[in-house]
């Protein structure tokens, strides 16, 4: 009677030293070459007869001369032992599939299921291919606004997906983040050639570089997906350009037209001409939505900028927002029935929603603080102005803005002393009554379910422990021929920036020391 036959495939993403080295897998201390190729590299394979997926194994790096040059410190085990294959696994990296504990759903959650892209259960690998020289310069000049953005070759895997893009365009991204010697980075792909890399045809890599625990933005998205509030979604990323090692990043969707169609409207409409106004509000602008003006030269076009016609008339691009700016001005906040009111002229749920996030992450760069970082859409099925929230890296107390014990009546009062408040924080959060009432009943409610200790630390652990390795990484890499600023950056002040526990100076916070002074002060400002 003939025993089984055993077969299974290995995967391994890996980055060889030299262009000479491959690499192997070793189970039962006997080596297995793998092989890779043009259109797969760097992910290298074979199917190996004789073994099974309850058989332990490790990766290795091979010399041209099949020598061992580096091995895993670890051994492999398969969870499933009826598998057939082996998902794509990272050379030296023992977490490919880390278990994230799921946070509650807070308020209904009514956008599209996110892309499987944006998994956050798993840090993906992306490769680009650039001519070299080319990318040095870009990387040398991050400032120049003028800027073409260069071609480039793209490769994205994660533990169960690839996907290869033979030209996107590749260019610096964001705004203060560019004078970091780390510098984010954006990628559109060609649409012309159905390129859209599953519906998002623009993606950015974004450097997180200021932020210590590199943790900020991506909790910040978990908050607002459990409190039903729109935003891109987002998930860890390797970067590596050319074979070499760029570093750890975020990956996000950008907000633009397929964002809209495709989650704002949950593919319901998918013709642009049938999308309502769009604006983009530029950071450091401080657009504050203050009425100056009916007509729309009376507002800089790269504070207001507008993306989307919608039905605005083209010789007056802002008019329709222009109303909504007005009615804010004109509306008396003493008045009866404000919620009814602003609810049949904005999503007021998703306004309040927003900024209680913003207060309780204290983020200062931010719409009620700056007048920062955020879009207008005017949802044409449900006829109202929807606020779009972005980038999230200046919270959970950085070194600008130190003050946890602010209570939210307090919160951007500099601006009010200035008298260069957003109006539609003061009249509708601060002086109208019933609204007042209504935004105090969601603060409350949004602390006691998700933005605590209790429920935030868990999932805070989950990533600590997924990302340790590969911010440990980052930080070797050599970018000292870069212009930009420096950072002081270990382990040391990746863990304090996290936990707060530790003699780290210019951040007297970690991510869950404000959590759980903040969440203890929201109770106390409303009496609770």
């Amino acid at each position: 009677m003939h025993s089984p036959t055993f077969c299974l495939t290995f995967n391994v993403i890996g980055f060889p030293d030299t262009e000479s080295n491959t690499f192997a897998v070793e189970i039962n201390k006997k080596l297995h070459h793998l092989e890779t190729s043009a259109d797969t590299f760097p992910l290298w394979s074979a199917n190996i007869a004789g073994v099974s997926a309850s058989s332990g194994y490790r990766y290795v790096q091979l010399s041209k001369k099949k020598q061992v040059v580096s091995r895993e410190a670890f051994q492999r085990h398969l969870a499933d032992k009826h598998a057939k294959v082996t998902p794509n696994e990272f050379f030296d990296r023992d977490n490919t599939i880390t278990n994230i504990p799921a946070i509650e759903q807070v308020y209904e959650d009514t956008l599209a299921e996110p892309s499987k892209v944006f998994d956050s259960s798993q840090v993906a690998t992306i490769h680009i291919t650039v001519d070299p020289d080319t990318f040095a310069d870009m990387l040398d000049n991050p400032m120049d606004d003028q800027r073409q953005a260069v071609d480039a070759g793209f490769r994205f895997i994660n533990a169960d997906t690839i996907y290869s893009a033979a030209n996107v365009k590749l260019k610096t991204s964001g705004h203060g983040s560019r004078k970091y010697q780390k510098v984010s980075l954006g990628i559109a792909f060609d649409v012309n050639k159905g390129e859209t890399f599953f519906n998002r045809p623009i993606i950015k890599l974004r450097a997180e570089y200021p932020d210590k625990s590199m943790m900020h933005e991506r909790l910040y998205v978990d908050i607002l997906n459990s409190v039903g509030v729109p935003s891109y979604q987002a998930s860890y990323v390797r970067v590596y350009v050319n074979g070499e090692p760029h570093g750890l990043y975020l990956m996000v969707e950008d907000i633009d037209v397929p964002y809209l169609m495709n989650t704002i409207h949950r593919g319901a409409i998918q013709n642009k001409s049938e999308l309502g106004s769009f604006f983009k509000m530029r950071s450091g602008d401080h657009a504050t939505m203050k009425f100056k003006g009916k007509l729309s030269v009376d507002y800089k076009p790269e504070t207001y900028q507008n993306k989307i016609l919608g039905n605005n008339p083209p010789e007056e691009p802002m008019k329709q927002f222009i109303a909504f700016m007005k009615a804010v001005r004109n509306w008396d906040p003493n008045s009866a029935g404000g919620i009814d009111y602003w609810k049949q002229r904005m999503d007021l749920d998703g306004f309040l929603k927003a900024m209680a996030v913003e207060y309780l992450t204290g983020a200062w760069d931010n719409f009620w603080w700056r007048g920062n970082n955020y879009f207008m859409y005017f949802n044409p099925q449900l006829q109202v102005w929807q606020f779009l929230p972005t980038d999230f890296d200046n919270t959970f107390g950085t070194s600008v803005h130190k003050d946890v014990d602010t209570t939210y009546r307090n919160y951007g009062r500099f601006l009010r002393e200035k008298k260069d408040n957003t109006p539609v924080v003061s009249k509708l959060i601060y002086l109208n009554k019933d609204i007042n009432k209504y935004f105090e009943d969601i603060l409350l409610t949004i602390t006691k379910g998700v933005f605590n200790s209790k429920v935030l630390n868990p999932r805070i652990d989950a990533y600590m422990k997924q990302i340790e390795k590969d911010v440990d990484w980052d930080q070797t890499i050599d970018r000292s021929k870069r212009p930009g600023r420096v950072l002081d950056k270990t382990m040391d002040s990746f863990h304090q920036a996290v936990t707060g526990i530790g003699p780290l100076k210019s951040l007297p916070f970690g991510i869950k020391s404000w959590i759980a002074k903040r969440a203890k002060s929201v109770p106390e400002q409303l009496g609770q």
